[in-house]
Parts: structure tokens; C-alpha cells; sequence
């Protein structure tokens, strides 16, 4: 806060300087206002601004930016019975000269010695002290001189009339050459010179001393001052600023005696302003004044975040020989700046591989401490390895997240810390020069199609192949999988255009990360099978009298194949009549059938041909003169013998009937009876075209048992005569005892025999 509020008035003043050196030649009154008020700020702002001047225009190892040139130049004057009242500096000398000046550098500053000699003489000496200070760009330099001015003025004689004056003047920024005259006074009570510049009037006297009459042959002269002056630098430029001082001596003419005056003029910093850098921290006050020859006494103690004050030093980096403290005495050419030096302090840094391992001579650890320098780089951070497929990102100042550190990060704390290491997992190595091709391109449906991957397998990786149906750009991609939802290629491709492309997947052994490459589009052609009938359907007998086109016809059986595919495939459908409204004629013969697949986005309809047997049960009219017509197919039948046999049940049971004791025989009631009625009877009837002769055979089975016919009568017949539709009945009537017990058993047979006409 105090270094701001000090340059913020540096600056102003530096402005002020420049309005000044600007209105001088304008307005004396205003030039008058504005030096008192810059007097005024100048006390208050002398520390203020030579803490600036340090800090821009001082090395840290240069002297004080002052120099004193002896190379100033030497007026000497002589007139002869004669008191001058004005003498210009530089001008011709009305006599021959007299006296004598030198100058020469000491103790940091200059020494002027002038001797007008020993005569009558009026002697005037003067000697120039040029005073150059580098000043940096847009800097003013306020320095402080010590001046003293010691010598004697001697007379001849106690009456002698002459009368001296020493003095020191600053002339400012010109030589005192053909620019300023002296007025000097001939009345001895008159203690005043005058001295103009440029024509304007300017006290300029640093010290003076008027001497006259005072009874005494030598008189000592003993004067000093202390003055400031200020060297105003406006340019954008470091800058060499001399000012011009001057020392004279001088005499009245003496009439009848001799006299001489001698003087010694020193001019000394004698004090200045020592910047104190804290280099780097902070420090207050900013500056101390120090003066030549004398202790530097107390030195502020500065504070710097992460570093151990080493001391005060003349040299800004080094210079362990040059450390000042307040003991330490001010030389003649003292520094412009001290430099604060620091040590940085230790911290103790945990490395903690968090779940890794760290390299060290006696293994590998998990933790590792080491000693880090506030304000130097962490250095040389190792880099340790973990198992599991893991890759090292750094060392972080939190166990997650956090702020990374490198070799070359600064240590900004003192406290002891970890950095922790931080991981992610290796990522998978994607495969390179993944390629699909597919043989067929074009084919048909069934027909496998091969194909091949190829891949570059990066190390320690796995790779997984999976298949994509997509779009002809590879996009919209679907994957491939069978029945179970497993992933799967496409062997036997559906009937259509198909486009596919491959991922390849690669999959770290070690921690599982997986990369995937897509490979080309390859586009695949199916078309559609037609399948090879191997078996035939059976196609069943047509009765046209049950239906008359070939739908009445059932197909069964037959077999579809798939021959594009290997080994072959059955193909599901069914087989249709390709006309099944079509009526055949009678008799046997191949007809059209169509085999419909049941899949009919992968197989077109495929034909073949079917026997039929077409017959017809007829569906007859009535008989008329022998003949009758089929509704159905209009075949005609004619019949010629035709007799129709309608038989009786012709079972029978046996009985013996009464038991006659007389005759000690069954005589009553016994012999063979029907089991029911009419049961014994054979019905025949004539259906022919022509009277026919049916004859009657009874065939003994059980030879006990004989057999006979008769008429509706009762007439024994063995045959009989049928006219054209006549019809006649006989009876069986079995004859003879069973030998034995009979159940159910066969006693004979009954053959009916057609002969012709009669």
C-alpha cells in the first residue's frame, strides 16, 4: 500500500518538474508559485522519490551515480590600480593573470584550491566545478551536498586598504562562461555580490564571506552548507545531468600594501537515499538514509513467504563477501541498494503411488519420501508402474482430482504434503487393416456363402469378430444373431441385397478395455431357389361317381429340396393340382401339380406332373329291357343271366320230440326247426334278360345229417325254372338224427347253381 501511494507521487512530481523547466522563460511569477510549492512537495516527497530513482536507475553493484569533474575551468583576472565594478566570467583578461586553481577528487567528492598569489593588485580566481548524476528515464534525483569552504585572506600591513570576498555559487543547468556577470562592490561596507544570469537577477550564493577592514593582517575564513539540489531527467532515456557550481575568490585593489587570499573548497554527498529491495518479499520502510562514513545502523527485517532471511547484501545474487548490517560503515562510494537474500525453506514430500509401485535401490514401494525446496521445481519425480493393465497420468496433489505436478512444477507451500499418483486404465489397441471379403457375391438362395476376416491382432489382446447387416453406406448397422440371440454370420444370406460389414473388437488380456475397428461394406446378391421335386406326390383314386375334377383327387406325400444348399434341405410346402377344377375323362394319365413353398421370400413355386386312376363306381338309372345308364360317367350296362339269391338265416335246431314207451322211440313232434321264421328259405330272382334254371344242392357236412328242398307246395324239387323277372322260393328241410351232441356247429352247405334257359 505505501510503495503505491509512493509511486502515485513520483509521478506527479516528475510532471511538475517538466511544467517548471517549461515555464521558466515564460512567467516569472509563475515559475516563482510553482518552485515554493515545489519546495514544499519536495521535502515530502524526498525519501518518496529517491526510492524510486534506485530501483530504476541503479545497478546493484554501482557507485553512487555522481561525478565531479576537475576539468572545470579556471578564471583569472588582473587589473591594475583599478577596482572593477562588473566582471564577466569568460572574458579577456584586461591584465596579465595571476593566481592559480586546481582541483582534484577525494573521499567521494572534490577539493578546489585557488591562490590569487601576493600582490596589489585587483585579483578575482575563480574555479568551475562541473557536478554530472545519470539519471534513469523520467526520474528526478535529489542529492545532498556537503560544502565547506576554509582559507585565509592575508594583508601586508594592518593599514592596508584592499578588501576580499570568498564565495560559492550554483550557477544551474549552463558554465558560468559569457552567461553570467558578477556586480562586485568597491565600498568596503557593502557585503553583497550580485551575480546575474542570462539577465535576470538570481541569489545563487551557496556560502559567502565579505571581508574589509578589520585591524588584522590575517583573517580566517570558515564556511559550510548543506544543500540539496534535484537532477529532473524528462526524457524516455537514462539521461547524464550536469549542474555547474563555482568557487572565487577576490580582492580590491590595495594601494600601498600587498595582500593575498587563498581558499580550499570541499563539496561531499553527504547523505543519500539506500533502496532496499526485498527481492522477491516485502519490506518496510523501502529505503534508509545512510551517511558516508557512519554506521548503517538499524535495517528493517523483511518477510518473505516460503524463504529464511539470510541479510542485507550489496549484490543482488552473490556476493557473500558484501553483506551489510547495521554495524557495517558507509564507504565513500556506498551502494544505491541493498538486496535482501534468502534461503527457501525445506518441506517433506510423500510420494504415494496409490495403488502402484515406485522404483527405489532397495525394491520397489508403495510410498517414497523425499526433500523439496519452497520455490524450486519438484525435480526428477519418479514414475512408477502398476499391474492390471493401468497407465500412470501423473502425480496429483489430491488422492482424486486435485492439481497435477510435474518435474518442472514450482513448490509453492512449505508444509509437508503427498502427491498422489494417478492412473487410468490402458486403453485397447483398435486393430489395423481389418478387411472383409465374401465369395459368392451373387448367388442363390441355400447357397453357402464364405467368407474371410483379416486382422492385425495387437499384443496381449483378444480379438471378437461380430456381423452387421446395414445400409449401403455401413450405416444403421443391426446385429447378426441366430435363434438363440447369440451373435452369428450370415452363412445361407435370405433371398435380397444385403450389405455387411465386420467389428472387430480387440480386448486387453490384462484389464479388459476393448477397441473395435469396422471393416469394408461388402454387398452380397441372393435371389430366390427353386426347389427339385425328388419325390413325387401319390395322387388317390378318382371315382368320378364321389367327384368328378382332379380337387377330388388327394395329393399325399412327395418331397421338396433344396439342392443349393449342402448337403440338401427338405423344403416345407404343400403340392396343388396346378387345374384341380379340371374333369378327366376315365382311365389312368399324368396331370399338372404346382409345389407351393411355404417360404416364399426365399423359393419360387416349382412343378412337376402326377398319375391319376380315374374310375367310376357308377351311379345307374333303373333297368329297362336289361339295361341301365351311370348318372355319372353314362356308361350302359346289359345283363343277360343275372339272379339274385336272397338267403335265409338257414340255422336250425335239432329235437327228438315225444319219447313213445310203446315203440320204447322219439315218435312225437321231433325233427329239425328254423330258428326263426322263414329262416329256412332261399329267395331267387331273375334280373336277366333270359329264363334261366336254378338248381339246388344240399353238402353233407355231418353225415348223419342229409338234406332236402321243396317247393312252396311242398313238393321235393332239386331245381326249378325262373321266367324273365320271376321269383321262387324253397325251403331246406335237413333229414336224419345227430349222432352226437351238437353246439352251434356246421351240419352242411347249400350251393345254388345257374344254368341256362330253359
Amino acid at each position: 500500500m505505501l510503495r503505491s501511494w509512493v509511486d502515485g507521487l513520483y509521478c506527479h512530481y516528475t510532471r511538475y518538474s517538466a511544467v517548471v523547466k517549461t515555464l521558466r522563460g515564460a512567467r516569472k511569477w509563475r515559475f516563482n508559485t510553482l518552485t515554493r510549492w515545489m519546495r514544499i512537495l519536495c521535502v515530502m516527497l524526498c525519501l518518496c522519490v529517491l526510492c524510486g530513482i534506485a530501483v530504476v536507475g541503479a545497478s546493484a553493484a554501482s557507485d553512487l551515480p555522481i561525478k565531479f569533474s576537475t576539468e572545470g575551468k579556471v578564471y583569472q583576472y588582473a587589473v591594475s590600480k583599478k577596482d572593477p565594478d562588473t566582471v564577466t566570467y569568460g572574458a579577456s583578461s584586461p591584465a596579465a593573470a595571476a593566481g592559480s586553481g586546481s582541483a582534484s577528487l577525494s573521499g567521494g567528492g572534490i577539493s578546489v584550491s585557488l591562490d590569487t598569489g601576493y600582490n596589489k593588485n585587483f585579483k578575482l580566481c575563480y574555479k568551475e566545478i562541473p557536478v554530472t548524476v545519470t539519471v534513469p528515464a523520467n526520474t528526478t534525483y535529489t542529492v545532498t551536498f556537503d560544502i565547506a569552504l576554509n582559507g585565509t585572506y592575508t594583508r601586508s600591513n594592518k593599514r592596508a586598504t584592499s578588501n576580499a570576498s570568498f564565495q560559492v555559487v550554483y550557477l544551474g543547468d549552463v558554465s558560468a562562461a559569457n552567461t553570467a556577470t558578477v556586480f562586485y562592490p568597491c565600498i568596503p561596507d557593502r557585503n553583497t555580490i550580485k551575480t546575474t544570469i542570462g539577465g535576470s537577477d538570481a541569489n545563487t550564493n551557496i556560502v559567502q564571506k565579505m571581508m574589509g577592514k578589520d585591524g588584522s593582517k590575517t583573517t580566517p575564513v570558515s564556511l559550510s552548507a548543506t544543500k540539496s539540489f534535484d537532477f529532473v531527467n524528462t526524457t524516455r532515456s537514462t539521461k547524464d545531468i550536469t549542474k555547474y557550481f563555482g568557487v572565487w575568490i577576490a580582492g580590491t585593489y590595495g594601494s600601498n600594501y600587498s595582500n593575498q587570499a587563498k581558499a580550499t573548497c570541499t563539496v561531499t554527498p553527504a547523505s543519500y537515499l539506500v533502496t532496499l529491495d526485498p527481492n522477491g518479499g516485502r519490506v518496510s520502510p523501502t529505503s534508509t538514509a545512510v551517511t558516508i562514513g557512519k554506521k548503517y545502523g538499524p535495517l528493517p527485517t523483511p518477510n518473505r513467504y516460503g524463504y529464511d532471511f539470510d541479510g542485507w547484501y550489496t549484490e543482488k545474487i552473490g556476493g557473500e563477501d558484501k553483506k551489510v548490517t547495521e554495524t557495517t560503515t558507509v564507504g565513500t562510494n556506498p551502494p544505491t541498494t541493498l538486496y535482501a537474500h534468502w534461503t527457501a525453506k525445506k518441506c517433506l514430500v510423500a510420494l504415494d503411488a496409490n495403488g502402484g509401485k515406485i522404483d527405489t535401490t532397495s525394491g520397489q514401494v508403495s510410498t517414497k519420501n523425499y526433500t523439496a525446496t519452497y520455490g524450486s521445481k519438484y525435480n526428477f519425480l519418479p514414475t512408477p508402474t502398476r499391474t492390471g493393465g493401468y497407465k500412470f497420468v501423473g502425480w496429483y496433489t489430491e488422492e482424486t482430482g486435485g492439481t497435477k505436478v510435474t518435474s518442472d512444477t514450482t513448490v509453492t507451500t512449505t508444509k509437508n504434503h503427498i502427491l498422489y499418483a494417478h492412473w487410468h486404465l490402458t486403453p485397447a489397441t483398435a486393430p489395423k487393416n481389418v478387411e472383409l471379403t465374401m465369395n459368392p457375391t451373387t448367388g442363390v438362395y441355400g447357397e453357402r456363402i464364405f467368407h474371410r476376416v483379416s486382422s492385425d491382432k495387437p499384443s496381449g489382446h483378444t480379438l471378437e469378430r461380430t456381423w452387421y447387416d446395414c445400409d449401403k453406406n455401413g450405416d444403421n448397422g443391426i446385429l447378426i444373431t441366430d435363434e438363440n440371440g447369440d451373435p452369428t454370420y450370415p452363412t445361407t444370406p435370405t433371398a435380397g441385397v444385403h450389405y455387411y460389414y465386420v467389428l472387430v473388437t480387440a480386448t486387453r488380456t490384462d484389464n479388459g478395455q476393448k477397441a473395435s475397428t469396422k471393416s469394408n461394406v461388402v454387398c452380397v446378391t441372393v435371389t430366390k431357389a427353386t426347389p427339385t421335386i425328388s419325390t413325387k406326390p401319390t395322387a388317390a383314386k378318382l371315382d368320378l361317381a364321389k367327384g368328378n375334377t382332379l380337387a377330388a383327387s388327394a395329393l399325399t406325400g412327395g418331397i421338396a429340396k433344396n439342392h443349393n444348399a449342402n448337403p440338401s434341405i427338405n423344403v416345407a410346402g404343400r403340392f396343388v393340382w396346378d387345374d384341380a377344377n379340371f374333369k378327366p375323362p376315365l382311365g389312368g394319365k399324368y396331370y399338372a401339380v404346382v409345389f407351393q413353398p411355404d417360404d416364399t421370400q426365399n423359393y419360387e413355386p416349382a412343378q412337376t406332373t402326377v398319375y391319376v386312376n380315374v374310375t367310376c363306381s357308377h351311379r345307374f338309372g333303373d333297368w329297362n329291357a336289361g339295361k341301365r345308364k351311370c348318372a355319372v360317367c353314362g356308361e350302359v350296362e346289359t345283363r343277360t343271366n343275372t339272379v339274385t339269391v336272397t338267403w335265409g338265416e338257414l340255422a336250425y335246431t335239432y329235437t327228438d320230440g315225444a319219447w313213445n314207451p310203446a315203440t320204447h322211440a322219439y315218435d312225437i313232434g321231433g325233427g329239425w326247426a328254423p330258428n326263426q321264421p322263414n329262416g329256412d328259405t332261399v329267395t331267387v330272382r331273375n334280373e336277366g334278360a333270359n329264363a334261366v334254371r336254378v338248381k339246388f344242392q344240399y353238402t353233407r357236412t355231418d353225415t348223419a345229417i342229409g338234406g332236402s328242398f321243396s317247393d312252396s307246395n311242398g313238393n321235393t324239387v332239386s331245381s326249378i325254372s325262373l321266367p324273365i323277372s320271376g321269383t321262387k322260393t324253397v325251403r331246406l328241410c335237413p333229414t336224419g338224427r345227430p349222432g352226437k351232441a351238437l353246439n352251434n356247429a356246421k351240419i352242411g352247405s347249400v350251393t345254388v347253381r345257374l344254368e341256362g334257359g330253359y
